[in-house]
């Protein structure tokens, strides 16, 4: 292994360097590290990985990672919410026709997420690791992560009144998370998750386009009268 050793205390004593003071050398060692935690967790669950699997495989040093991360979980996190971002940027670089129905928009949305999901299973377990940290870097990242999730869905749901886009987004989100839960579980199939939550998709933008639909026949009305 390549560079000096850095034991845990010292990596802690110590902040990471932020990503925009970081050098394009530096983003590129950052970016590597990333990508092979991810190829990690793919191959091997999250609990098998060890740093020096990640610094082999990388050859980027222990010292430098300590740079970027403050730990493991630091690491992981980042590694976390970078895969889940490769989700939300296909949506979010797509145009957004308002005339045309959320509902199918959103369900293939929700059918992609599952399925990457479905075939990264130690995603899924590390994404309910990550969520129940109390680690601060972690939880920044998380929250990350989610609020890309939260500008998918806004995209999505993007025509029509928004006072309750909101509400069917942390609905959506409830039952999406539960689902992949369960299917990382071996509790339920991909076919099982994915009819229950296009039913779900199906109940909530249905009544959604109802109260659309009759708040513009309110405002309608009030303005003509």
């Amino acid at each position: 292994m390549r560079g000096r050793t850095v034991d845990v205390a010292d990596a802690d004593s110590q902040a990471p360097l932020s990503v925009g003071m970081m050098t394009s050398r530096q983003l590129a060692r950052r970016a590597r590290l990333i990508e092979t935690v991810i190829q990690l967790v793919a191959e091997s669950g999250t609990t098998a990985i060890q740093m020096r699997d990640v610094t082999d495989r990388s050859g980027v040093a222990l010292g430098t990672v300590y740079r970027y991360f403050r730990s493991k979980d630091h690491l992981l996190a980042a590694a976390l919410t970078e895969w889940q971002g490769k989700l939300t940027r296909r949506v979010l670089s797509s145009k957004r026709d308002e005339n045309v129905d959320a509902l199918p928009l959103v369900k293939d949305f929700l059918r992609r997420v599952l399925q990457a999901f479905d075939r990264a299973p130690g995603m899924a377990v590390l994404m309910m690791q990550m969520t129940a940290s109390s680690d601060p870097d972690v939880r920044q990242l998380v929250e990350q992560g989610g609020s890309g999730f939260d500008a998918a869905f806004d995209h999505l749901l993007a025509a029509g009144p928004r006072d309750d886009v909101s509400y069917v987004r942390l609905a959506i989100g409830c039952v999406l998370v539960d689902a992949v839960n369960r299917m990382s579980n071996g509790r339920a199939t991909f076919q099982e998750v994915r009819a229950q939550v296009d039913g779900v998709a199906d109940i909530l933008l249905s009544t959604r386009g109802r109260r659309s639909a009759s708040s513009r026949k309110d405002r309608s009305a009030r303005a003509s009268a």
